[in-house]
């Protein structure tokens, strides 16, 4: 349960605007205190090679100076910052940037997939629902990606296409061309929009559809005279009619529509008119709630006991038949051992030591020879709900390296593994081999700056030969850290 006016701020660093988001809980219900959105396109500043133009960065740097005194007068932990499409293509080239929005915010930035960015929006927008649980299609236009979701209480399906407002307007619509001559670009983008969503017509059948953010509220207004109401079949038709006709996006004579979305709204409109057309869908209703409502209802749920990424964990251990009493007896000695090296490890450490020790063995579902590999690489590249980019590369460098050599990561923004974490891990491994309750009383494992120190009674190797000789090698492989680890019987 939230505490009285608990105040949470969701950051939403999307690829045509930055959205703020400041709420707080009054008993059960959300109330949203403060908005406020710059237009940033950070997308237009993409280039070929995924780098960021440095006139983009400069924009959106400045728009986050704006943001950060709201942020500023909240607890860590009450602030959440997400990257979507853009910085999901940017990642590996925006070290840099990403650093300097931290230094701005205080807070890191989570790159999020677009399947979690689905889920959060599903979330956002079921957050507010009012009426019984009914099946609802989500649709999402931003300006790198489109998401989709098909659920009731929670998403069944979701979906994140590679298609958006200034993606498309960089494809289609260069230098605000709409139709020239025999070219119509509004057309040909409606035609790549529809061929995008050619698996999915299923996705709105027999459900409400709901639309959010800032294409879908645009043209809600566009058609019912400035007001964020349903769009219809009829009046989707008569728009896009209206805009493939136009020459130039300066030439759209079109009520209620903002200035700043102009450029990009002969792209957002395609993409949405080949979703009705494509879909099948007559109607769409209008939420004024997304994302960053998704984020808020995220992070009061960590806070609160209702972690969603313990429930994806507790869904992988099952799906992938885990030795759940082998990861009972490696976490316990592991977190009792990280407890004796560092007894003011962060909570969120020690969650995620106890997270890759329940996944540890998820590979030998599949193999025996390469299980170590294979649990890293399914858990890095699985869609795994609630998690960020970063915290997946995290558990996944963990599981990778609990036994053998150790490997070099290559270090980037959001991804610093912890020795501490991975020694404590192996060392768990290591007592359990052979998969049999072993107290670790004998055992004091401490740091001394150049080196770990793991002092061990002898009567306790004596009664585990086998574990002595695991620790000796454990040694060795040390020898190639920048920590060496120094194993002392006594």
């Amino acid at each position: 349960m939230q505490t009285p006016n608990e105040r949470y701020a969701a950051l939403d660093l999307g690829s045509n605007s930055f959205h703020l988001l400041l709420a707080e809980f009054r008993g059960q219900r959300m109330v949203r205190l403060h908005t406020d959105r710059a237009m940033v396109r950070l997308a237009e500043g993409l280039d070929s090679n995924h780098q960021l133009n440095p006139v983009v960065t400069e924009r959106a740097l400045a728009a986050l100076q704006r943001f950060q005194p709201v942020v500023d007068k909240l607890p860590l932990d009450h602030v959440r910052v997400v990257g979507t499409n853009t910085l999901r293509a940017a990642a590996a080239n925006a070290d840099g940037f990403l650093e300097e929005v931290e230094s701005i915010l205080g807070v890191p930035v989570e790159i999020i997939s677009g399947i979690e960015e689905a889920r959060l929006i599903f979330n956002g927008v079921l957050a507010v629902a009012d009426g019984p649980p009914r099946l609802r299609c989500v649709i999402d236009i931003g300006g790198g990606s489109t998401e989709l979701v098909r659920g009731c209480d929670t998403p069944q399906q979701l979906e994140s296409l590679y298609m958006g407002c200034v993606s498309y307007s960089k494809r289609f619509f260069a230098d605000g061309l709409i139709s020239r001559n025999t070219t119509n670009h509004f057309d040909r983008a409606r035609r790549a929009a529809r061929a995008e969503l050619q698996e999915l017509q299923h996705i709105a059948e027999d459900s409400e559809v709901i639309g959010c953010s800032g294409t879908i509220k645009a043209v809600s207004r566009i058609c019912n005279e400035g007001e964020v109401k349903a769009i219809t079949r009829g009046d989707i038709d008569q728009l896009a009619y209206r805009v493939s006709s136009a020459e130039h996006t300066a030439d759209l004579d079109l009520p209620y529509l903002d200035e700043e979305r102009r450029p990009v709204f002969a792209a957002g409109l395609a993409i949405l008119h080949a979703i009705f057309c494509e879909l099948d869908i007559l109607r769409v209703e209008v939420s004024p709630y997304a994302i960053r409502e998704g984020i808020v209802h995220d992070l009061a749920g960590r806070l609160h006991g209702g972690d969603r990424r313990a429930d994806t964990i507790a869904a992988m251990v099952q799906r992938w038949q885990v030795d759940t009493s082998q990861a009972r007896r490696v976490s316990g000695s592991a977190l009792k051992l990280l407890q004796q090296l560092r007894p003011q490890y962060p909570p969120e450490g020690k969650v995620r030591l106890h997270w890759a020790i329940q996944l540890h063995e998820s590979g030998l579902a599949l193999t025996h020879s390469s299980f170590r590999k294979l649990g890293a690489y399914m858990i890095k590249h699985a869609d795994l709900a609630g998690f960020s980019k970063s915290e997946q590369e995290h558990l996944a460098y963990l599981v990778h390296n609990q036994r053998g050599r150790i490997k070099h990561p290559h270090e980037h923004y959001g991804f610093h593994p912890s020795p501490d974490l991975l020694l404590c891990l192996r060392l768990g491994c290591i007592i359990h081999r052979d998969r049999t309750e072993r107290s670790i009383e004998g055992l004091s494992l401490y740091d001394q700056g150049d080196a770990y120190h793991l002092k061990v009674n002898q009567q306790w190797l004596d009664e585990s030969p086998a574990v002595a000789e695991l620790l000796e090698q454990e040694e060795l492989h040390w020898r190639s850290q920048n920590r060496l680890l120094q194993v002392t019987a006594v």
